[in-house]
């Protein structure tokens, strides 16, 4: 199974099997993925941007400075380590950039935006309705790491990214 986090001060988690969300939730480690995608930094750079982001930057996708997430970094290493302690793989995940390839550039701020990210999401997964932008993020984190290991997004360094390289898989509608 592979689990998405999405990290704040209280974080949530999405649980795929196959193609299936099976817990969808506050975040908990009573389950037995193998596989982890969080929404976080999990190393920081000394000044500016990491490898990985700057190829975001170069796919034309936006991010945040690492460095103003100090606060995010610190929790998301912390849910690493306890993942990783229980044998997962655990990887950094931006689902900003899925949603960016994916052509789903709606705000999640918005009700509209978070209507249309989740029909586009249920084009790939069976999921309950949500209109919670976090528990979308991290549905988002669990797709990002499934596209990974189908090997649709490469990895720089920890950090799954979007890979221009392959076409994106077809919705399984």
């Amino acid at each position: 199974m592979i689990a998405g986090i999405d990290v704040g001060k209280i974080s949530f988690m999405a649980v795929l099997k196959n193609d299936k969300i099976v817990y969808l939730g506050k975040l908990r480690f009573d389950l037995p993925v193998k596989y982890v995608g969080i929404d976080a930094p999990l190393n920081l750079p000394e000044r500016g941007f990491r490898k990985c982001e700057k190829k975001l930057l170069n796919m034309g996708i936006r991010v945040i400075p690492p460095l103003f997430l100090k606060k995010i970094h610190k929790i998301g290493v912390e849910i690493a380590e306890e993942f990783e302690k229980r044998g997962a793989k655990v990887y950094e995940v931006y689902p900003y950039a899925t949603r960016y390839v994916l052509g789903w550039k709606w705000n999640k701020r918005s009700e509209e935006g978070r209507k249309n990210i989740v029909k586009g999401l249920k084009e790939f997964l069976d999921f309950p309705e949500t209109d919670d932008h976090n528990e979308i993020d991290a549905i988002i984190s669990a797709l990002t790491v499934k596209f990974y290991i189908e090997g649709y997004f490469e990895l720089c360094d920890n950090f799954i990214l979007p890979s221009l390289a392959r076409p994106l898989p077809k919705s399984k509608v």
